[in-house]
C-alpha cells in the first residue's frame, strides 16, 4: 500500500492542530466556577499556552493552502513546520512553568485540569510529526 504523504499528512496535521486548539480552548469554555484561576492558568509560563491554540490554528491555514497547493507547497511546509516545532516548545515551556498550588487549586469537579497540560503537549507532538511528515514529503 502506497500513501501519499505529500497529501495526507497535511490534513492529518490540519485535524490535529483543530483538536490541539480544541484542547487549548476547553478549559475557557467549560471551568464556569468564579474565582477558579483560569486566567492565571492560562497566563502561566512566560507567554501562556493561549499562544499555542492560535499557532495552531494558522497552522490550519498554513498546511490546507499548501495541501491545496494555494500557494508555494514547499515554502508552506517550512513554515507549518517552524509553526509546529514553535507550538510544541511553546507547550513545553508552559507546562513545565505552571505553578503546582494553582493547578492543585481548582474545585475538585474540574480535576481533570490536573493532566490537562499534558494533552496539550500530547496533542503538540501530533502536530509537530505531521508538519515534519508534510516537509519531508515536500522536499522529497
Amino acid at each position: 500500500m502506497d500513501v501519499d504523504l505529500d497529501s495526507v499528512a497535511p490534513k492529518l496535521g490540519a485535524v490535529a492542530c483543530l483538536l490541539l486548539a480544541a484542547a487549548v480552548f476547553a478549559p475557557a469554555l467549560v471551568i464556569s466556577a468564579p474565582g477558579s484561576g483560569v486566567a492565571a492558568y492560562y497566563a502561566s509560563g512566560p507567554f501562556g499556552v493561549s499562544i499555542v491554540g492560535v499557532l495552531a490554528l494558522f497552522t490550519v491555514i498554513v498546511l490546507l493552502a499548501g495541501a491545496q497547493e494555494r500557494s508555494d507547497p514547499v515554502t508552506l511546509s517550512g513554515v507549518a513546520l517552524v509553526a509546529g516545532v514553535a507550538i510544541l516548545l511553546f507547550s513545553l515551556l508552559w507546562a513545565l512553568s505552571i505553578d503546582s498550588t494553582l493547578l492543585f487549586s481548582f474545585p475538585a469537579e474540574y480535576a481533570w485540569i490536573e493532566n490537562h497540560r499534558w494533552v496539550v503537549v500530547g496533542g503538540a507532538v501530533a502536530v509537530a510529526v505531521a508538519t515534519g511528515a508534510y516537509a519531508r514529503a515536500v522536499l522529497n
